[in-house]
Order: C-alpha cells, then sequence, then structure tokens
C-alpha cells in the first residue's frame, strides 16, 4: 500500500515547494527579460568571419573588445541565458523530486 506523499514529507517542505516553484519561474522570467533588452540593444557585427578569409589580423579594439560596452552586453547575454538555463534546471528537479506537490 502507498502512503500519501503528505504524510512521509514534512509539512515545511510540502508548504514551501510552490514558494520555491514560484520564485524559480519568477527569476526566469526576469532573466528572460532582461537577455531580450540585452540582444536588442546590443549592436549588430557584421562581417566576424571575413578575418579567417581575408587574413586580417585582430587590431587593438578587437583584442580588448570586452572592456567596452559591447563586450559588457555580449557578458551580460551569456550570464543570463546561463542563468535561465540553471534556474529552468532547478525548477524541474523540483518536479523530479517532489511530483505530487501541489504548485
Amino acid at each position: 500500500m502507498i502512503t500519501p506523499l503528505n504524510d512521509i514529507i514534512a509539512p515545511w517542505i510540502v508548504a514551501s515547494f510552490p514558494i520555491i516553484r514560484m520564485v524559480l519561474m519568477a527569476l526566469i522570467a526576469a532573466s528572460s527579460i532582461i537577455l531580450i533588452i540585452a540582444i536588442l540593444s546590443s549592436p549588430a557585427t557584421a562581417g566576424r568571419g571575413s578575418n579567417a578569409i581575408t587574413g586580417a589580423s585582430e587590431s587593438y579594439y578587437t583584442k580588448h573588445k570586452g572592456k567596452s560596452n559591447q563586450g559588457r552586453i555580449r557578458n551580460l547575454v551569456i550570464i543570463m541565458a546561463g542563468s535561465i538555463a540553471f534556474f529552468a534546471l532547478l525548477y524541474f528537479i523540483t518536479w523530479i523530486i517532489f511530483p505530487n506537490v501541489p504548485a
């Protein structure tokens, strides 16, 4: 005979998982909005692969691009995409661990 999940798990865990899931969903939504704004505010970069074809060497600007606004936006995009993946992974892990806890 299978006992109900609420009898096995401590009550505070059963009560906190819906809140944890809502917080994770809010973090995913906020990170997504920031990611969209960062991508839309970044300038278009044309001709990235042309250096390999033409044999042009890197300039001072391309070596130190990480310190400019373009580099900061690129780093923000990478951080936000990673945080979305991390929060989504945590969210689905909560569903794997406790699938019957109501959302």
